[in-house]
């Protein structure tokens, strides 16, 4: 018997034409929005203190900074002004990383105006200046923003709990690269340069906070 699953049409196209169908899901499920905003609930709930608080706060860096961006692309894609969800072209991430790093700036004043976990804010910090750098680099290469994604969370995560916690990531990362390398998204080049970015910007964003303090 042939079961239909209800799913949008293009979705449905993915599934019925996609080669390589396993590649395209783990970049839609492992793309940097959903990975940071699962990332930062987890945090959150795993704060020792005002835990609910702390969600609030996680939602709202979800809303600003994860589902925001994805919103207006998915709007631009309806409207054929971006190809794809994946935005295949350099000059298609300009708007979005913007308002992902507006939305960071907002989360960060909020959170150090009521006093968020200190890893909530930090993290916000180092969101928003992995974006700006994403942004820049965008303009002269075209950068694997899911190697950077997975990458920071990597990096960020051995910083505040351990080599242990963040090696767990590490899987996720090699899956994402090879499934960016099998669509053909990216050269080797770009997944390493956002590797490098990913990995880099959680150390120098701790850094220079470290300094300011």
């Amino acid at each position: 018997m042939h079961i239909r699953l209800p799913m949008p049409a293009a979705l449905r196209h993915r599934v019925e034409s996609e080669e390589y169908l396993w590649a395209y899901l783990a970049s839609l499920l492992l793309s940097p929005p959903v990975v940071w905003a699962v990332w930062v609930f987890a945090i959150a709930w795993t704060s020792n203190a005002e835990r609910h608080l702390n969600l609030r706060f996680a939602l709202l860096f979800a809303c600003a900074v994860c589902a925001a961006p994805i919103l207006f692309v998915t709007f631009m894609v309806r409207n054929g002004r971006i190809s794809d969800l994946h935005m295949r072209e350099s000059r298609e991430r300009y708007i979005p990383y913007s308002i992902a790093i507006i939305g960071g700036l907002l989360c960060a004043f909020i959170f150090r105006r009521y006093e968020a976990e200190p890893v909530l804010y930090l993290l916000t910090l180092v969101t928003v200046l992995k974006l700006a750098l994403m942004l820049v680099g965008t303009l002269f290469i075209h950068i694997s923003f899911h190697a950077a994604g997975m990458a920071s969370v990597i990096s960020a995560t051995t910083l505040m709990f351990g080599f242990g916690k963040g090696l767990f990531f590490l899987p996720l990362l090699l899956l994402i690269v090879l499934a960016r390398l099998v669509l053909g998204r990216h050269s080797p080049a770009q997944i390493i340069l956002g590797v490098l970015i990913g990995l880099l910007t959680p150390l120098a964003g701790i850094a220079a906070l470290g300094s300011l303090l």
